[in-house]
């Protein structure tokens, strides 16, 4: 009897052990995901830059989502965004473009110059690139 104790106790803690495991490791987006993303993201360019942005952030929104999974629906683009906030590099800008495409969004009149869309998707490319590793 105490043998069969120990043997539970000692698959209890592999299981344990595991399931930290899962949840601890690192979420990536795929090289082609990545791709895939980022390309439709540079497609952006033909657009005005306050659509182009709002089209970025909604490209961006989704590749985070795409990581996430089944529960992104039920987040805001900001919830995803904090999600992953500490491995961008950029995520100052990343949060000032959010900022940004709020103002676009909401306001009528929001004044966006080509070279903040540019920089818009620059750092939206950027940030997806850091969860690729």
């Amino acid at each position: 009897m105490g043998i069969q104790i120990f043997f539970v106790a000692i698959g209890v803690i592999f299981l344990l052990g595991i399931f930290v495991i899962f949840l601890r490791r690192k979420r990536k987006l795929s090289g082609s995901d990545f791709q895939k993303f980022s390309t439709k993201i540079l497609e952006t360019k033909t657009l005005d830059p306050a659509h182009a942005i709002l089209e970025s952030h909604k490209i961006f929104a989704a590749a985070l989502g795409k990581i996430i999974g089944e529960n992104a629906k039920k987040m805001t683009a900001a919830a995803r965004v904090s999600q992953f906030q500490k491995r961008f590099p950029n995520q100052k800008q990343i949060w000032n473009f959010h900022r940004l495409r709020n103002r676009i969004a909401h306001e009528t009149d929001a004044r966006v110059s080509s070279v903040q869309a540019d920089q818009a998707r620059e750092n939206f490319v950027r940030a997806l690139r850091s969860l690729t590793r």
